[in-house]
């Protein structure tokens, strides 16, 4: 599929094909990659609210727990 950018008002854009268009009012972090652009649609932070993370720490395995607690190399002492 190939679309071309336009000048919409003072900026450019692109049109997107309707059958992969995203939803209107979608937000998205745009990355340049040499001559590669990358549109990441923006999600919410699943760290933003600690309430949703309360007891957490007590439901992890004790492998999960190692990999947790485990050092960086060269700081295993």
């Amino acid at each position: 599929m190939e679309i071309k950018a336009r000048k919409i008002g003072n900026s450019i854009g692109a049109i997107f094909p309707k059958d992969i268009s995203p939803e209107i009012g979608e937000t998205f972090t745009i990355l340049k990659v040499e001559d590669t652009y990358i549109l990441k649609p923006k999600k919410k932070d699943i760290f933003s609210d600690p309430n949703d993370w309360q007891g957490f720490r007590n439901s992890i395995s004790s492998d999960d727990r190692e990999w947790n607690n485990m050092k960086s190399e060269g700081e295993e002492s």
